[in-house]
């Protein structure tokens, strides 16, 4: 209740006694002359927030309702003491309160304190008589209650008291079982908004976390809010209106504050809105100084409600598992937004370019590689390229021919060859597509592309993988500060995966299987466990590689190899004596770094029991990462609120466990109960702080930059269409087809009795037809409740058959 100067006696609950100095209006007056104070006051706006309180109750005790006699007699040390009375009060009494005027003297000091009904007032007539209202009126509340209770100073003692209270109210008071359903005393705790933040973030929904918050208290009747009190929360962290980049930027200088390398730009457009921003932690960077040697990258859309497309700059990592080095947001999809997030890219990875970069052939993409990474090869999709010539070209024939071209592992000239038949077989020689697709061959076909390292990359699969990850993290109403965060959750989500590969490949030994033990051991000792299947693989077929002869040189081995029965298929492996390296005409080593099945089958003839160290790939082998330190441990005074928020769920799950033991006996609860409130006060005075100081220190006087505006994007489609252009669509018969009457009307329909039978049982079977779906998707998402579910419908499904029969005949 608070501290008061004096001892207050209890009276029962009811109605206050009729004492002296209670005026006919039900008023009860500590002094008379109280106008007098008013001179010179200025009156502030009614229904401020109260301030916040740290006191909640403590359920020890029940309620204690005091006459007006014996509240206008209380003093307090502060008005926080004052509001918490009045709150305590009003909710045994059955209203809720709100913070009324304050009344100011001429230096500016509060000498009058009102605290009234929330029922006080009425609302005003222009929302009552508003015309054009896109919502439905809220019931009225606000009815002119008259019930306050008013504080001023005792002189310079800093104590308050009573002057004024007034307890008759104009309306029914609520019953106790209703009361905390009043907004006022709605209040979901940090405890409760911790629990309910970490299980949205693993994609919990707002019924199942009410549900569960329940379990823990006892029942639903315990829960201090409602669901819609959460889904309002969920909705006002949301609607940071101008502070969503901000919240986002504040986010990364967290990051920062744990990880020294965090990189973060932004860019920001007319009236301060931002444009695009890019960002990379430091692992991401590290992982690219290892794996940065082929980039691949895509845009992405709809993951967020501002509709910003997403750049994904994705690799492949020693687990040819996809690894994320940097993310970035765009306003619209334009050569100088790549430019710009390109030259970021350069920035942030210390002025290393990629070799090799695999995009979808985006026109824009393509210019910006161009302009900023020259050096790089670039390779288009081949999925994006056959689903291209699907449309532009319609001839299944000469996409089929077109796949062979792309991927077939040929020399040059025989893909001359089969091109020109392919384009002299469909007639596709003048289509302006396949021209321009040939001057692009050097971007497209393995025929030119072989010898250039791209890890196995042929396709934007693996973005298109990783976008469909990232789909079950974020959702397309997240703002940014949501889609940043749950963004590195599914980056850490990766990350955990590849961890669980490196034990893997680090635990155990493969079961040796093919008759080279030596050599094979020798790959699953340097290779992950990943690619050594790859090359178990490999070294399983070598066998069927023979060498025709082998060429001595001084300070050279050449050895023709050919594929057994196929005389046509030759190559040649040249072994350096000097730097005991290997080269193969058909390229596979320097186009996905593992050696092939003729350098295999040259190691077999020359008895060689290990690789050497010219085949193993450091980005492929277990060491491909030893160099990389471990990321350094948050500081404690880094990310106060992660840090904040963390403590909060271990000790809320050690609370769990004392909370099911000291509530079995009756008398262990009272007890620890009342120890437990007795240090939360203790903590709450020592720390002096309410919940507004956990994460509120941020400066919001540094938000400059402004939340993006909402763009539409290239995969928009009809919406770039203005609205009047699309047309109106008319309705068909369902009989002829013609356009102007329905089928009810139709002169080549059926008779009008036939037709107004057949529309009735047709409803009725809709309607039975739709029961039925309903009921088998309540039963899909009905847990235990589905085998139920599922029985009553196949009784809807019996009385079906039934009514289609019972149709039938009466047709």
């Amino acid at each position: 209740m608070g501290s008061c100067s004096g001892t207050v006696p209890e009276f029962e609950t009811g109605g206050v006694e009729p004492v002296g100095g209670l005026s006919g209006s039900g008023e009860w007056h500590c002094d008379t002359l109280e106008s007098s104070l008013d001179i010179g006051m200025e009156a502030e706006e009614e229904g401020e927030p109260l301030e916040d309180r740290d006191e909640e109750d403590n359920g020890i005790s029940e309620p204690v309702m005091y006459s007006a006699a014996e509240i206008l007699k209380m003093e307090f040390n502060n008005p926080n003491e004052a509001s918490r009375f009045y709150e305590q009060y009003s909710r045994a009494k059955g209203f809720a309160m709100r913070q009324g005027k304050k009344l100011k003297n001429k230096k500016g000091e509060i000498v009058r304190y009102t605290y009234l009904c929330n029922r006080e007032g009425f609302r005003d007539k222009k929302w009552l008589e508003m015309q054009d209202r896109k919502r439905e009126h809220k019931v009225v509340t606000r009815c002119g209650c008259l019930a306050e209770m008013r504080i001023k100073p005792k002189g310079d003692s800093g104590i308050w008291y009573v002057s004024r209270f007034v307890d008759d109210h104009n309306h029914d008071l609520l019953p106790a079982k209703f009361v905390p359903y009043l907004p006022s005393y709605r209040k979901i705790s940090d405890v409760d908004l911790a629990h309910m933040d970490s299980l949205r973030q693993v994609g919990i929904s707002i019924p199942k976390i009410y549900e569960s918050i329940a379990a823990q208290a006892g029942g639903f009747n315990f829960v201090p809010f409602t669901k819609r009190d959460m889904y309002n929360e969920v909705r006002r962290q949301r609607a940071l209106r101008n502070a969503d980049v901000n919240a986002a930027l504040r986010f990364f200088e967290r990051c920062a504050r744990g990880d020294e390398k965090m990189f973060w730009r932004f860019e920001v457009g007319p009236d301060q809105h931002m444009c695009d921003l890019f960002w990379s932690d430091g692992r991401s960077q590290d992982d690219y100084k290892i794996f940065g040697d082929v980039l691949a990258f895509d845009a992405t859309y709809g993951r967020n409600k501002y509709n910003l497309p997403v750049v994904v700059f994705s690799g492949v990592n020693h687990h040819n598992q996809t690894c994320v080095f940097a993310t970035a947001m765009v306003s619209c999809e334009s050569q100088a937004s790549y430019v710009w997030v390109l030259r970021k890219f350069l920035e942030c990875m210390g002025s290393k370019a990629p070799k090799a970069v695999i995009t979808d052939g985006d026109r824009s993409m393509r210019l910006a590689i161009q302009e900023v990474f020259p050096e790089a090869h670039h390779r288009l999709c081949a999925w994006h390229l056959l689903r291209n010539a699907t449309v532009n070209v319609c001839k299944p024939r000469f996409t089929m021919l077109l796949r062979s071209c792309m991927l077939a592992d040929i020399e040059v000239e025989e893909f001359e060859k089969q091109w020109e038949a392919m384009v002299e077989e469909c007639g596709v020689r003048e289509v302006e597509w396949v021209k321009d697709l040939y001057k692009k061959k050097l971007s497209w076909a393995t025929a030119y592309i072989r010898g250039c390292f791209f890890a196995g990359l042929r396709t934007t699969s693996r973005c298109e993988s990783l976008h469909a990850k990232l789909g079950r993290f974020v959702e397309s109403r997240y703002g940014i500060l949501e889609f940043v965060t749950n963004f590195q959750r599914c980056v850490d989500f990766l990350r955990d995966n590849e961890e669980e590969l490196d034990f893997q490949s680090l635990y155990g030994t493969p079961v040796l299987q093919t008759q080279f033990l030596e050599l094979e051991k020798s790959g699953a000792v340097n290779y992950t466990r990943e690619i050594y299947f790859r090359y178990h693989e490999s070294l399983k077929r070598c066998v069927r590689t023979t060498i025709l002869e082998c060429k001595q040189m001084e300070e050279k081995s050449v050895y023709v190899t050919q594929k057994y029965r196929r005389p046509e298929l030759k190559w040649n492996v040249e072994h350096d004596h000097r730097t005991d390296s290997f080269y193969c005409t058909c390229l596979r080593m320097e186009s996905f770094g593992l050696p092939c099945v003729h350098i295999l089958a040259v190691l077999v003839r020359l008895d060689v029991a290990s690789l050497p160290k010219s085949l193993v790939l450091q980005r492929w082998s277990k060491t491909a990462k030893v160099h990389v330190m471990e990321p350094s441990i948050v500081d404690e005074g880094g990310d106060a609120i992660a840090l904040y928020k963390s403590r909060v769920g271990v000790f809320l799950h050690h609370c769990k466990r004392f909370a099911a033991v000291a509530s079995m006996r009756d008398e262990d609860f009272k007890v620890y109960l009342e120890k437990v409130v007795g240090d939360t006060v203790v903590l709450e005075l020592k720390n002096g702080v309410g919940r507004s100081a956990v994460g509120g220190t941020d400066n919001l006087e540094q938000d400059v930059v402004r939340d993006p505006v909402g763009v539409r994007t290239k995969g928009t489609g009809r919406g770039h269409e203005p609205v009047g252009s699309r047309g109106i669509k008319r309705r068909k018969c369902s009989t002829c087809g013609e356009l102007g009457h329905r089928r009810t009307r139709c002169p080549n329909g059926l008779p009008t009795e036939t037709v107004a039978i057949q529309d009735t049982n047709q409803e009725m079977l809709s309607q039975t037809t739709a029961t039925v779906s309903h009921i088998r998707l309540i039963g899909i998402c009905g847990g235990v409740m589905m085998i139920q579910m599922v029985m009553y419908s196949l009784v809807h499904v019996e009385a079906f058959v039934g009514l289609i029969s019972f149709c039938y005949d009466s047709v």
